[in-house]
């Protein structure tokens, strides 16, 4: 599936989004969104959705809080409309699974807002967090990054030295909220979509570094252990001149025996 995504890479995006605190939503009710990204995988140029943006344009960028259901709204409605538009597209994500994040979530955010969302296929979504398991298995990175940040994501990060300013964790985003600061998060959004392509290429040619070992990554099974062994240039050396060993015992025999029909 990564294979085939990558060799599709126009017609597929990276996605994001930044919302209010989970931690602070006291009512239940469907939390503020506060920007969405999506990033072409091949060309890598985003569009993106914010409170901010839809303020400026409303010519309310001096009192986004007293209209955020207006600005939410005009943010909501923009992002909808690109997936009903690029409804073929695959949408790689990063555990945007439920209606406490993800695709559901924004639904949901919309129709309280009385808008009608487009509701995307789920076999159009591809599951980063998810697949990034099932390749290197559950112990592929810690939930807690070397310098303390939360997050199997942080952790990828930091293993492989990807860029990664702007990008707030859970804490910092629900502090950028609680003052007002839009702009940042819409920065941090965008940052995340970056590193979720960046993580992907590594992963279609094989060089991310995580703390998997062989036996997390391949188990077992002998299928596997034929599969490494044969990708192996040792492997492939050595069959390469037992290959070519045969070939010239055989040319040997052909010869001495057109040798033998003619004396």
């Amino acid at each position: 599936m990564v294979n085939k995504i990558f060799d599709n890479a126009i017609r597929s995006y990276l996605i994001h989004y930044s919302c209010q605190s989970f931690y602070e939503n006291f009512t239940g009710g469907s939390l503020r969104v506060t920007s969405i990204a999506v990033r072409n995988l091949k060309s890598g140029q985003t569009k993106s959705w914010s409170l901010h943006k839809s303020a400026e344009l409303a010519g309310q960028l001096d009192n986004i809080q007293e209209n955020i259901d207006q600005n939410e709204y005009a943010m909501l409605a923009g992002y909808f409309e690109f997936l009903e538009a690029h409804r073929d597209a695959t949408y790689i994500h990063w555990n945007m699974r439920d209606e406490n994040f993800g695709f559901a979530a924004l639904e949901h955010c919309f129709t309280v807002l009385r808008g009608k969302p487009y509701i995307l296929s789920d076999d159009r979504k591809f599951d980063l967090a998810r697949e990034l398991v099932t390749l290197y298995g559950r112990n592929y990175a810690p939930h807690i990054s070397p310098t303390g940040r939360k997050g199997r994501l942080m952790s990828i990060v930091e293993l492989n030295r990807i860029a990664d300013i702007d990008a707030l964790q859970g804490a910092e985003e629900a502090e950028a909220y609680n003052h007002s600061e839009y702009l940042r998060l819409h920065r941090s959004t965008l940052r995340k979509v970056d590193i979720f392509a960046n993580i992907f290429d590594r992963v279609h040619g094989k060089d991310l570094k995580t703390n998997a070992n062989f036996m997390d990554i391949y188990g077992v099974h002998p299928v596997a252990i034929i599969e490494v062994a044969k990708s192996h240039p040792a492997v492939t050396a050595i069959i390469f001149c037992a290959t070519f060993g045969v070939a010239l015992l055989n040319y040997g025999k052909i010869f001495t025996a057109v040798k033998t029909l003619f004396v």
